[in-house]
């Protein structure tokens, strides 16, 4: 396999491993997949997936906006040359004194409960609001990751509309915009759908609305037969529902996605050497340089991330487990996976690994982070050391 045109052997041989390798080309074509089936509406990258600076650069280059969630991730924006005007921040669980720092650089916030709202209309009263609401409809590829329905943390409840407006009259807030997010890794049509049609129709409570955002949870196949979304198809759906929710409510709102995955997963890869090889009794442990320090998925989510032996591609397949080098029985990359044999010193290639792969790194047992390389163009550069 390449990656960008090079062999992850070579890039292994010039900057060492373990590594994080991203193909910029590959980040380009799918901000332009999406700007295409998505005429007319606004895209934020959700950069929580991927909060490489050179990442954001390139995402926000194509014409997208930045989500962001912290004011870490703000400054990352910032720094990367991404306008205050092209920043939105979704509110989590955020005390009095971040919120009002975000509110003062004129960054959209949407809010995310009645408390909020409080101390939102405390110190700026008058202002134009935009509030996330729980729908009571979620999905994603883990229960961790299903961020709507009665057993998520997130947003107002719909019960609590009432309430919201009483608050919004109270300091005499305009409510023009709405937010929700169901999940994350989404494949199935049928459910955006059903989430966007659900705030459509909540949009009707609210006559002075100027935008909707329907969140992200554009996912991507990991596992072999997976389906991949049909792009094209829900765009042309998610075009026709908005015209008639359009025509319904009697004026012209803007409408937002906030893609994350989507962007970055399949174009990033996690590259690790063997270190180690035991041929037990009853199964096969091929340990390499690197663990869920480096890449947390399969020990947090159970998920699958294909492997690839880039230095032994033709070597008979073998039933292994690939295994961490941290001291935890849970560090481990894939269980009883055929791969070819492994031998000492090759290299591996976690795919699908560019979202939530070094966002969610750690120095636990104080082993380091992996390095960034980016690749673009036939050319490989460190862009973390």
């Amino acid at each position: 396999m390449l990656i960008g045109g090079i062999s992850p052997a070579r890039i292994a041989e010039k900057f060492g491993s373990p590594l994080y390798v991203y193909d910029g080309d590959a980040i380009r074509k799918k901000c332009k997949e999406l700007k295409k089936s998505f005429p007319g509406m606004n895209l934020y990258y959700a950069c929580k997936a991927n909060t490489n600076p050179e990442v954001i650069k390139i995402i926000f280059s194509e014409g997208f906006g930045i989500e962001t969630v912290s004011l870490g991730e703000i400054r990352v924006a910032r720094k990367a040359g991404v306008l205050a005007s092209k920043i939105t921040f979704t509110c989590g669980s955020i005390d009095e004194g971040e919120l009002v720092t975000v509110a003062k650089q004129n960054i959209r916030i949407h809010l995310d409960s009645l408390h909020q709202v409080e101390i939102f209309g405390k110190h700026f009263p008058g202002k134009e609001i935009s509030v996330r609401l729980n729908q009571g409809i979620g999905a994603g590829h883990h229960a961790h990751v299903v961020t709507g329905g009665p057993d998520s943390k997130f947003g107002i409840d719909r019960a609590h509309i009432v309430q919201l407006k009483k608050l919004a009259k109270k300091y005499r807030l305009r409510i023009t915009g709405l937010h929700q997010h169901i999940g994350s890794n989404i494949l199935d049509i049928p459910i955006f759908l059903k989430a966007m049609s659900a705030l459509f129709d909540t949009a009707f409570q609210f006559p002075g609305l100027a935008h909707l955002d329907f969140g992200g949870g554009l996912g991507v196949p990991y596992k072999p037969g997976e389906h991949a979304l049909n792009m094209k198809m829900l765009g042309q759906k998610v075009k026709s529902v908005t015209s008639h929710f359009m025509k319904r409510y009697g004026k012209s709102v803007e409408t937002s996605f906030e893609p994350g995955r989507y962007l970055v997963a399949q174009a990033g890869h996690l590259i690790v050497r063997v270190n180690d090889i035991k041929r037990n009794p009853t199964k096969t442990f091929v340990g390499v340089n690197s663990g869920f320090n480096h890449l947390i998925r399969p020990a947090m989510y159970g998920s699958y991330h294909e492997i690839v032996n880039a230095t032994h591609p033709k070597n008979k397949r073998e039933k292994v487990t690939v295994a961490g080098n941290l001291c935890e029985s849970g560090d481990v990359f894939a269980r009883d996976r055929m791969l070819p044999a492994p031998e000492l010193g090759d290299i591996l290639v976690v795919k699908n690994a560019g979202a939530y792969g070094y966002a969610m790194s750690s120095d636990y047992n104080l082993r380091p982070k992996p390095r960034e390389i980016l690749v673009s163009k036939n050319k490989a550069r460190m862009i973390r050391k």
